[in-house]
């Protein structure tokens, strides 16, 4: 009992200190934005801004543009999350419900595609794009996001499924549900916890994107929130203290989802990673 006792203080204080070193440097993006850009790198180097200022919210985040930035990749972001749950949750229905050949091949095919590094699937999709007429739109990043969040949810969602029973099935045809109805009106309330884990991390990855923004969006108009931040990323110097600023406000929406989420998130990831 004893040992137990100190195993589990033990490993309390290891995730306390590990929490702490992952949260240190958003706390540390924070306390900078407030500070003159000579400040940041003034010795000894400081945690709390001497000289609290908020130039760098007022110069930076008005000129730039950054309230059309969050417009865009809150479209984004909303547009990569209803793709990414409408095809994935249901491809990943199907193949946890229904017996198919190679099962275990399309599995492997979607975690291949999750391997994939954005920069060899630019240009394909580039051509593609052109010929379908959608660059310098919405549609062209919606998609490309969209082919890292549906293998995304496949995976995080199939497990979901595979641990309903099967007598659900049976029970809802007796009520007079075909298969659709039955996934729509029993299943997916059954697996919310993961849908909603699949659904916020989607999002998250049309937030943060900014490689498919940047390479299919010429306009000025329709670059996201990254965007914006790397413009202040010029050749002849990076104003960190415009940087941290809009890092800040860009982390902002992500912390308040993932405290609104939290007990879905958890559980979902936990119980997604059960070994079929």
């Amino acid at each position: 009992m004893k040992k137990r006792k100190m195993f589990r203080g033990l490993a309390n204080v290891i995730t306390v200190v590990l929490t702490a070193a992952m949260l240190f440097p958003i706390l540390w993006i924070m306390l900078n934005s407030f500070k003159p850009g000579p400040e940041i790198f003034a010795q000894p180097i400081t945690l709390l801004p001497e000289h609290f200022t908020l130039e760098a919210y007022t110069k930076y985040l008005v000129s730039n543009h950054v309230f059309r930035g969050y417009l865009n990749s809150f479209l984004v972001a909303m547009g990569a999350l209803a793709t990414g749950l409408g095809l994935g949750v249901a491809s990943a229905y199907g193949l946890a419900r229904y017996a198919m050949r190679r099962n275990r091949l399309i599995m492997l095919l979607f975690l291949i595609t999750q391997m994939l590094p954005a920069s060899l699937m630019l240009t394909p999709m580039y051509l593609i794009y052109s010929r379908l007429g959608i660059l310098n739109t919405y549609i062209a990043p919606v998609l490309s996001v969209a082919t890292v969040s549906i293998p995304f949810v496949v995976v995080t969602t199939r497990p979901f499924f595979l641990n309903l029973p099967r007598d659900l099935d049976d029970a809802a045809r007796i009520d007079g549900c075909n298969a659709f109805t039955s996934f729509l009106r029993i299943m997916l309330p059954i697996a919310k916890p993961g849908v909603i884990t699949a659904g916020a991390l989607s999002f998250i990855f049309g937030w943060n994107d900014l490689v498919y923004n940047m390479t299919f969006n010429t306009k000025p108009e329709l670059r996201p929130l990254t965007s914006i931040m790397y413009n202040l990323m010029p050749k002849e110097g990076v104003k960190w203290n415009g940087v941290m600023a809009l890092a800040t406000v860009s982390i902002l929406p992500i912390i308040v989802l993932f405290l609104i989420l939290q007990d879905f998130i958890v559980g979902g990831l936990a119980a997604g990673a059960v070994k079929e």
